[in-house]
């Protein structure tokens, strides 16, 4: 998991690709911090590696879900499935454009 992270934080520049980063809460408790396959003194460099993702695009976003580990899409499919929505119509000009580009939100 270690080397495909680097080698997706390694590939671009996108220029101005829309980009919006899905991450699990760095400050959830207790030995769920770290994805699979990586122990709790590798969670800091994960989450960094998060981070480093906005660097990609211009028009990058990354949202850190509050409370929640790896399984984003079975434990806040309502709020992916939202953000998805939302960022697809901002994409096709269906809505405003994001004002918060590189910004890192938590919900």
């Amino acid at each position: 998991m270690h080397s495909s992270g680097e080698e997706t934080v390694h590939t671009g520049p996108y220029g101005d690709l829309p980009i919006l980063i899905f991450s699990q809460d760095p400050q959830k408790p207790s030995g769920t911090v770290a994805p699979p396959g990586l122990d709790l003194e590798e969670s800091a460099e994960w989450n960094q590696m998060q981070e480093d993702l906005k660097k990609l695009s211009t028009r990058s976003r990354r949202l850190i879900f509050r409370g929640i580990g790896h399984d984003i899409p079975v434990e806040k499919a309502d709020l992916l499935n939202k953000e998805v929505i939302v960022f697809i119509r901002q994409i096709r000009n269906e809505v405003p454009q994001p004002t918060d580009y590189g910004s890192t939100k938590t919900e």
